[in-house]
């Protein structure tokens, strides 16, 4: 079979700075050659991926908790076709919900259909855009067990989860809260956040405190702790609770933690009973490292595409000096263009990123991997077959890179996930 005759037309473009970094591994030596993207392009590697959280809090209703759920879905992760309008995208999102583990007793069932359109192909590709989706359903209290289903249908690719989720009976218990929201507090979007982009972001906790007696002098403490960094929020409040139901928005300043995952742990105490809710965020990194150990982490991945002596040189000196000498290396790849050094270098740590997501297996990090490897240097692959296990057969993997015909065979001989290159061949 011909393999360009089957070339599917949603691999992904990376658009201008995907094409500033293939001409900047050529002209260093350190890559195959300059490769090209079709603009229409868009990558199904992976099926596409989507946040889902529910938010219980009390309901007026003594029998029954009322939770909102949300869903998010990045413009990056859908694949958009040219349309007369510009860019379209289109999905179908469902959410059942059942009250036993074997999924026969249905509560509540509801499917989105969702048409997205864009005027710009920039817009297809950002991380920074989402679809978001709201309901809100009230359930009695008790266990539920959630099935959620997307279908996109521009590649008739599908992802779904299923998980459990306890709707709380807050009137039962002494005191209790609900469970906890984040909100950036300069957006006015009404929207719940999960990452955060700058430090200097303020944040707010959203939630409910419920008690059965009055009046009541509670403790309410704040917990925002990483087990990647070692940075953390600790703090307490006393506060004086006149209604039974009581609506709290605290504000979290982040300045002091560092870029990382975190656990926020909002908890209620009043004499012996206490109650606690978690939630989670991220920071994610900025555009030009702040921190010694997010600069150190940074310089690893570059051993792709610099001399083992180049990357241990920059990790060698202060935080100034490898801080400097780190910009000065993409400087050196953009032949002095700064605003070139900046495309290259944020097109290499978001395929940095994009590995790390999507590449783990049994590798600690993505971009250790050997599909990690091969993508931050190669980008995205033009074609994938996927194998799946046999009866005698492992599954695997074939990219194809048509472009620079290049051939990649990944085999994932152990069934973790983690797929290792077997065979890298010329093509063409």
């Amino acid at each position: 079979m011909d393999h360009k005759s089957s070339f599917s037309l949603t691999a992904k473009s990376l658009g201008l700075s995907a094409l500033l970094l293939g001409l900047a591994l050529f002209s260093s030596g350190c890559g195959p050659g300059l490769r090209t993207f079709p603009p229409s392009l868009k990558n199904t590697l992976f099926p596409p991926r989507f946040g889902f959280f529910i938010v219980n809090y009390p309901s007026p209703l003594s029998d029954s908790s009322v939770a909102d759920f949300y869903s998010r879905l990045r413009y990056d992760d859908l694949v958009f076709e040219k349309n007369d309008s510009g860019f379209a995208a289109h999905y179908q999102f469902s959410v059942s919900v059942f009250s036993d583990k074997d999924l026969t007793e249905l509560q509540y069932s509801k499917i989105f259909d969702r048409h997205i359109i864009v005027r710009s192909y920039a817009e297809t590709n950002s991380t920074t855009q989402f679809d978001t989706l709201r309901d809100m359903l009230a359930l009695p209290a008790g266990k539920y067990y959630l099935v959620l289903k997307l279908l996109d249908f521009n590649t008739s690719q599908t992802s779904s989860r299923e998980f459990t989720h306890v709707f709380k009976n807050f009137r039962e218990d002494p005191i209790g809260i609900s469970d906890v929201l984040i909100y950036d507090s300069a957006d006015t979007s009404g929207i719940p956040v999960t990452y955060v982009k700058s430090r200097e972001d303020t944040l707010s906790a959203e939630f409910y405190v419920t008690t059965k007696h009055l009046p009541s002098d509670i403790a309410l403490r704040i917990l925002a702790k990483s087990v990647e960094v070692p940075t953390q929020i600790d703090t307490t409040f006393h506060l004086a609770m006149s209604a039974k139901v009581v609506h709290y928005r605290v504000p979290i300043e982040i300045a002091s933690l560092e870029p990382g995952s975190y656990v926020l742990k909002v908890s209620v105490e009043k004499d012996k009973d206490q109650s606690s809710s978690e939630t989670y965020f991220s920071i994610t990194r900025s555009q030009l490292p702040k921190l010694p150990i997010e600069l150190d982490q940074d310089i690893d991945p570059l051993i792709y595409i610099a001399s083992p002596n180049i990357v241990d040189q920059m990790k060698k000196g202060t935080f100034a000096e490898r801080k400097e000498k780190f910009l000065q290396f993409w400087l050196t790849r953009a032949h002095g263009d700064s605003a070139l050094a900046v495309a290259m270098r944020d097109e290499f740590y978001k395929r940095v990123d994009y590995a790390n997501n999507r590449m783990r297996g049994g590798i600690e990090k993505g971009w250790r991997s050997d599909q990690g490897r091969v993508y931050i240097i190669y980008g995205p692959p033009d074609q994938v077959d996927n194998h799946e296990q046999g009866f005698n057969s492992p599954a695997y993997q074939i990219w194809y890179y048509y472009s620079l015909h290049l051939e990649f065979v990944f085999v994932d001989e152990f069934g973790t996930g983690d797929y290792r290159l077997v065979q890298e061949s010329q093509t063409g």
